[in-house]
């Protein structure tokens, strides 16, 4: 009996563990994969996108063409794009927590400033 409840949480510890989200290298292909309207692969490759792939110098266009058509955010500025990062839904039809993010151009259309927005209900 004593073998079966060690299995049972060797099991159980095994599986909180392998649900750690790890961070993975961006990847174009995987960025724009959606399944359901949700992104699975954005909130693990977001780092390495903010930190390595875009930058101050880098052109609308070309942000366009690296992370593909922006969401359309009815409260952004004109002169900002967001992308949706990651939305859990709860068990309720409107979102409790969402990462979007924002990137906003100068004047010149180049980056000005890039945000990853966090908000949790």
């Amino acid at each position: 009996m004593k073998i079966k409840y060690l299995f049972l949480i060797a099991a159980l510890l095994v599986g909180l563990y392998s649900c750690k989200q790890t961070e993975i290298t961006f990847d174009k292909e995987l960025w724009s994969k959606s399944v359901d309207g949700f992104y699975e692969h954005r909130e693990n490759m977001i780092k390495d996108l903010m930190e390595n792939e875009l930058n101050k110098e880098m052109a609308y266009k070309s942000v366009i063409d690296l992370l593909g058509r922006p969401a359309n955010f009815a409260n952004l500025d004109s002169n900002t794009i967001g992308y949706e990062v990651f939305v859990d839904y709860g068990w309720d039809i409107d979102p409790v927590e969402t990462k979007t993010l924002l990137i906003e151009f100068s004047s010149d259309s180049t980056i000005k400033e890039i945000e990853l927005k966090h908000w949790k209900k």
